[in-house]
């Protein structure tokens, strides 16, 4: 808008005009504004939040709700977001939602907010990723502008100033009495407050209000705004130069060779182990420590490398890198042995999924060491193999995997199959274990509908109608 210029009145206030033109991003003096529709929109949003959330089990009605969110955040940027922006930010949201309608636990939680986020950033412009890290700082902070930017005027701007003090003072009055007059706490305690919300439900509601504006404001929150990166100088350590990691790759190597040579022979080559140690207790020793040891070791090869001084360096270092993924190949086969000694457990899934990523991580780095790309290329990838595969963890009946593994496998605990969530109703009723399954009951309604609970029962279903034949 072009500023104006008004004769006659301060300096101050000549390129101001704020009392006759109104605000651009809050509408404050337009007569309409453009507030209130986000007002209305909110309103709107948290009545649909009540229903689909709350006094219920989350399901189906969570993806629901994460969907109607999604869904006002394009509505209000409607006329800026093209077909394409908006079909790739649907698209991640749907992929970030299948694991909640797997089933919602944490991990689906989580990805589903990280989804709708994402979602923001993709439909509100062109710096996705960065609109998308703003946002949740950004979002609170708009919660302040819009409520100072809201002005009441005429008649309910004079009802408000008028009422503002008489009810703040009375409540304290009120709160006074309660604590020193036993009939007013009679008198208060004898009326009928079970009509009313619970203050519970209240505060929930003022949850999902805050939670839900920022994506009503997208357009106003500049989340897109380049940002200004200071300039800064490299770190420079004294005892980090080539001669110290030259030393430092040279030592590191020969101590992961001797550690490699040991589990070559104990693990693979059968040699005897020393008196009173067995496999199990060799194999639980080593698995976890070993783990920490590669993750510094590619902590050290990532910082290591701007120090590196010709091929013989970098040739030390790609030895190292391997040596590493031997060691944590190594650390895999010793949690395998434990299982087979003491079983399957959810800490022992979690831990050879973890083994798993940092090898693979291992690898990322390996490349990139040998192509000469950055870290940032390095680390981008790395957390990439890292949020798929807790992305895939999601989709897997972790709980029925570990039942059928202990039932058929073994060594069977059968308290520890019993205390094992609904995932394992299906295997613990094919092997006799029905008994632990009681308080798995269906869905209430289609708001607590999720896609591994229906399938389970459908599968207890079945098995009961095998047994009755």
């Amino acid at each position: 808008m072009t500023p104006m210029t008004v004769r006659g009145v301060p300096r101050s206030l000549q390129q101001d005009a704020w009392w006759i033109a109104a605000d651009s991003q809050t509408g404050v003096g337009s007569g309409q504004g453009t507030v209130a529709r986000p007002w209305l929109g909110l309103f709107g949003i948290v009545v649909l939040l009540d229903v689909l959330l709350l006094h219920t089990h989350l399901g189906l009605g969570f993806v629901a709700a994460i969907l109607s969110v999604a869904g006002a955040a394009h509505w209000m940027l409607r006329g800026s977001v093209s077909a394409k922006s908006g079909a790739g930010a649907w698209g991640v949201l749907i992929v970030a939602l299948i694991p909640a309608l797997v089933l919602v636990q944490a991990l689906s939680v989580a990805i589903a907010l990280i989804g709708v986020t994402l979602f923001a950033g993709l439909v509100s412009g062109p710096r996705w990723w960065q609109a998308a890290k703003r946002l949740p700082q950004l979002g609170f902070m708009q919660w302040g502008r819009d409520l100072r930017a809201t002005e009441l005027r005429g008649p309910s701007r004079t009802l408000f100033l008028d009422w503002l003090l008489p009810v703040c003072v009375g409540l304290v009055f009120v709160v006074l009495m309660f604590a020193a007059n036993p009939l007013v706490e009679a008198w208060i305690s004898g009326l009928d407050l079970a009509a009313g919300p619970a203050p519970e439900r209240v505060v929930m509601w003022g949850v999902f209000a805050l939670l839900v504006w920022p994506f009503l404001r997208l357009a106003q929150m500049q989340l897109h705004k380049p940002s200004v990166k200071s300039l800064r100088k490299p770190m420079s350590v004294a005892y980090l130069n080539p001669r110290s990691v030259m030393r430092a790759l040279v030592l590191f190597n020969v101590i992961f060779a001797v550690q490699t040579v040991l589990d070559l022979g104990y693990l693979w080559g059968g040699i005897r182990l020393p008196e009173g140690m067995s496999y199990a207790a060799y194999a639980h020793r080593g698995a976890y420590p070993l783990m920490a040891t590669a993750l510094l070791a590619g902590g050290f090869a990532l910082v290591a490398q701007p120090w590196l001084d010709g091929r013989l360096m970098r040739a030390l270092l790609i030895v190292w890198v391997v040596q590493t993924m031997l060691l944590v190949i190594s650390s895999i086969l010793r949690l395998d042995l434990y299982v087979d000694a003491y079983g399957l457990t959810h800490m022992r899934f979690a831990a050879f999924v973890w083994m798993a990523v940092v090898a693979l991580g291992l690898i990322v780095l390996l490349m990139q060491i040998v192509r000469g790309y950055s870290a940032g290329w390095m680390l981008a990838r790395s957390f990439g193999v890292g949020a798929v595969a807790v992305y895939l963890c999601t989709l897997v009946n972790v709980s029925g995997y570990v039942a059928r593994h202990q039932l058929t496998k073994g060594p069977l605990d059968a308290y520890y199959v019993c205390s094992l969530d609904h995932g394992a109703a299906v295997e613990r009723a094919r092997h006799g274990l029905g008994g632990c399954n009681a308080g798995f009951e269906p869905a209430a309604d289609l708001r607590e509908w999720g896609f591994r609970n229906w399938n389970l029962h459908r599968n207890l279903a079945l098995l009961e109608g095998e047994a009755g034949q």
